[in-house]
């Protein structure tokens, strides 16, 4: 028996993405997001989740769209003179985006998580975009808060490390295959294109949510994210979870007790 951590990234990105979150978790298989905390919607993602006590809530951390947290001046390593995030453009220039701001700027993000939530997120990660100086933001923050994480660093023989804290929290797996842009299909389930039933824990993100000119302004990745609600509240997704006796949980359900 397989246990899957469906987990739907970006809740707070827009309004319409975190109600498209809010219908997969409601009416679908659903029961973990991370949100980013960083941008207008996360308030209300926020006082819509309560509404919902059984949608598991970490930090999504992000220093690729919108405006940080952190005063922008503090953070020149990663902003345009805007105080915009411009991360992805730096990287694509050769330039090397500083640890410490990173640092600093995911440590504010759990501060507003905590601010919106009510306490610290329990589950720490990143969002779109492979960077040293994040995984060691990521791993530090969680350290020092006591709560987990997961996320990759590189090996220098270009494999990747699989990162866990250790405070008691199993380290999942991913799917063999991507579940991303044509990847998004009923046929990756119901054909078990990631191989998942082959394993004990997988740990897999997914973009479900709807669309609006916020999305459509920011991210590339759109259109696709409506295909996900639908296949997240499919009968078919249901019944495949069922027959296979697959359990979806959240990253509060891999504690060791």
């Amino acid at each position: 028996m397989v246990r899957i951590i469906f987990n739907a990234d970006d809740f707070g990105y827009s309004e319409a993405v975190t109600l498209g979150i809010i219908k997969a978790h409601k009416d679908g298989v659903i029961v973990s997001t991370t949100m980013m905390s960083n941008m207008p919607a996360a308030a209300f993602a926020a006082k819509l989740s309560r509404d919902y006590p059984k949608l598991y809530i970490g930090q999504h951390s992000n220093i690729v769209i919108g405006k940080p947290v952190s005063d922008p001046a503090l953070l020149p390593s990663l902003v345009d003179e805007n105080g915009y995030f411009n991360t992805k453009a730096r990287k694509k220039r050769g330039e090397s985006l500083n640890k410490e701001e990173i640092k600093l700027e995911v440590r504010a993000q759990a501060e507003r998580f905590k601010e919106l939530m009510g306490h610290y997120p329990s589950h720490i990660e990143g969002h779109a975009i492979s960077d040293p100086g994040l995984f060691y933001a990521i791993k530090t923050v969680a350290t020092e808060l006591g709560v987990h994480y997961t996320d990759i660093e590189r090996d220098g023989k270009g494999g990747v490390i699989r990162g866990a804290n250790n405070y008691g929290y199993e380290l999942p797996d991913y799917p063999d295959a991507h579940y991303y842009m044509e990847g998004v299909s009923l046929d990756f389930w119901l054909n078990d294109l990631g191989h998942m039933l082959e394993k004990d824990l997988v740990e897999m993100h997914t973009h479900p949510g709807y669309i609006d000119q916020e999305l459509l302004d920011w991210s590339s990745y759109n259109l696709y994210r409506a295909k996900e609600v639908q296949i997240a509240c499919s009968k078919e997704l249901k019944d495949w979870i069922i027959a296979n006796g697959v359990q979806m949980i959240g990253f509060d359900d891999v504690k060791k007790v």
